[in-house]
């Protein structure tokens, strides 16, 4: 399986529901910037085409607009709907860095004019630097898009935070410009397309970083979640504000640039504290949930707990277009030893059960114990893997079994449903099912143990039936 394929680090506290938004949110604006900067190419390289551009739009030089494009495309490939090749992503994420690059040692040098823009027809209009600086940040956050691990995580938030305090000044400078707040700066402010388009291909990469890391408070339920998404406007307004009515009250020889870059960066370091802030919040937030949700006997979820999440499970595999499997246990003999060797060894074999469980199945599947002596598993496997699954769970059963010191008998009766990405069903009657094939199974074990007669073999083959111990 590709990299691609993958699901990516996905903070687990995330909410579906909003990061299926900001995925939507992704792709219509990397949509836009491909149908603006492919319309400014178009009139870069077709003179006639070219006069039918709104005003303005010309002022965008082609390499901008290819870079742009480029990153947009890039964009709609981390799409979960348009999922497209990692080399594809690093080829477009590597021209762009490339172009930029040149562009900035070509300020640096004091040559504005570069090599790369000669593979675009030299046009008289050159790649700012501020425009060059934010596209190579993006290209980088676009090449480590899908690296996992805390360092890369950082990184790109790192990358995105640069992108964002960039984009604010930049913007803030147009505005004081047109405002005439403050004497203008030195040199040109950035093209009102230029903005545009850069804001459309910052807004499409916090949509994706949602996923995990500093800004996935933006998909975080909760209240945390929701206070950030109500207050992040007013962190970023507030500091653009304060400098505007600073420069009334007591005038400075600030030029517009200069105020807008000090309050592009009091907004970021607001937005960073909020984020951070938020963050502990929602991590607060989410054990006192966890403490409500899970069992505690086991520490497995219980049963509204793996309903709620399965759920959630569910339409993240719908949109990803992915099967489920669901697991149903049962364990044998419980009540016996109960009465037999006592509650505490019943709660030992609970336990048990449990650890086995959990040791079998990864961080993502949703394991829980419903009640009793019922468990179920909601994991993102094929079905046909299922075989390999429950053959490594019954070896391990048959290990502990085996051991000097155990008192008791670990067995289970296990049944199971697959549900299907266009399934419809509720989840409770996909359990049924599971619970259905589970029972059955139970009582062929029982006849075979009574002697009552032979048992039919289970249809799946997924468990076969063992002497029965209750």
């Amino acid at each position: 399986m590709s990299e691609d394929d993958t699901n990516g680090a996905m903070d687990p506290r995330t909410d579906v529901a909003w990061l299926e938004r900001l995925s939507g949110l992704q792709v219509a604006a990397s949509v836009m910037v491909v149908i603006l900067t492919g319309s400014v190419l178009l009139g870069w390289g077709i003179a006639p085409l070219g006069r039918w551009l709104p005003t303005g739009w010309a002022l965008m030089p082609a390499t901008t607009a290819a870079a742009c494009l480029l990153l947009a495309l890039g964009q709609l490939g981390l799409a979960r709907r348009i999922v497209a090749p990692r080399s594809a992503r690093c080829l477009g994420g590597g021209i762009v860095l490339g172009l930029a690059g040149l562009a900035l040692v070509g300020h640096l040098a004091g040559r504005i004019s570069f090599v790369g823009e000669s593979l675009l027809g030299m046009d008289p209009v050159h790649m700012a630097w501020p425009v060059a600086g934010h596209l190579m940040l993006a290209s980088l956050a676009l090449l480590l898009a899908r690296a996992r691990g805390r360092v890369p995580t950082g990184l790109r938030d790192g990358l995105l935070v640069a992108q964002l305090a960039l984009l604010l000044a930049l913007g803030g400078a147009r505005l004081f410009d047109a405002l005439g707040l403050f004497p203008p700066a030195a040199g040109s402010s950035l093209t009102l397309p230029t903005l545009v388009v850069l804001l459309l291909l910052t807004l499409a990469q916090l949509a994706f970083h949602a996923r995990a890391g500093l800004f996935s408070l933006l998909a975080m339920p909760g209240r945390a979640g929701r206070l950030l998404r109500r207050g992040w406007p007013a962190v970023v307004v507030l500091p653009f504000l304060v400098v505007t009515l600073a420069s009334r009250l007591a005038p400075a020889s600030l030029s517009s640039s200069a105020a807008a870059l000090m309050a592009a960066l009091l907004a970021t370091l607001l937005l960073v504290m909020l984020l951070w802030m938020g963050g502990w919040n929602g991590r607060l937030e989410a054990r006192l949930r966890e403490l409500s949700l899970s069992d505690p006997l086991t520490g497995l979820y219980n049963r509204h707990a793996f309903e709620a999440l399965g759920e959630q499970l569910r339409r993240l595999a719908r949109r990803e277009c992915e099967s489920l499997s669901l697991l149903y246990f049962d364990l044998d003999g419980l009540k016996r030893i109960n009465d037999e060797l006592g509650y505490e060894t019943g709660s030992r074999l609970i336990a048990d059960f449990a650890g086995l469980l959990a040791s079998h199945t990864r961080e993502s599947d949703i394991v829980a114990r419903l009640g009793g002596d019922e468990f179920a598993v909601l994991m993102r496997i094929h079905p046909e893997h299922l075989t390999g699954l429950l053959t490594r769970l019954e070896g391990e059963r048959q290990a502990l079994n085996a051991r000097p010191e155990q008192s008791f008998v670990i067995d289970y009766s296990q049944g199971e449903a697959v549900i299907a990405p266009d399934e419809t069903g509720a989840l409770s009657a996909l359990m049924a099912q599971a619970e259905s094939r589970m029972l059955a199974r139970k009582a062929r074990k029982r006849a075979w143990a009574g002697g009552t007669g032979v048992p039919v073999p289970p249809a799946s083959g997924l468990n076969p039936p063992r002497p029965a111990h209750d």
